[in-house]
């Protein structure tokens, strides 16, 4: 008994660790709508109201950040990661974020 629960949980918590893939932007770039990912690079400015560019050493990518605060141009020029999925519409690809980490 104690045997399967011990796999249960090892089973459990290597699928929360594949659920969101770490990627570049560029390997963003090149997956499929509706992925669950993370991301980490720099916020090289903002697009429009909800929408950011994510920068890292492979290219740029547009984010989509809703977020109820007026006011979150802190996070351009700012290091993150953010976590979320793939939404591939009219040929581009953007991540629709779910969270935004701002690292040291």
């Amino acid at each position: 008994m104690k045997k399967t629960l011990w796999i249960l949980l090892a089973l459990l918590g290597s699928t929360s660790a594949f659920a969101r893939q770490e990627v570049t932007v560029a390997q963003a770039k090149q997956m499929h709508d509706d992925r669950h990912v993370a991301l980490t690079g720099t916020i090289s400015g903002r697009a429009d109201d909800d929408h950011y560019w994510l920068q890292d050493s492979t290219g740029r990518i547009r984010i989509d950040i809703d977020d109820d605060d007026d006011d979150d141009r802190y996070l351009v020029g700012k290091k993150v990661r953010v976590t979320g999925e793939i939404d591939r519409d009219d040929r581009h690809t953007e991540i629709s974020v779910d969270n935004v980490y701002i690292l040291k």
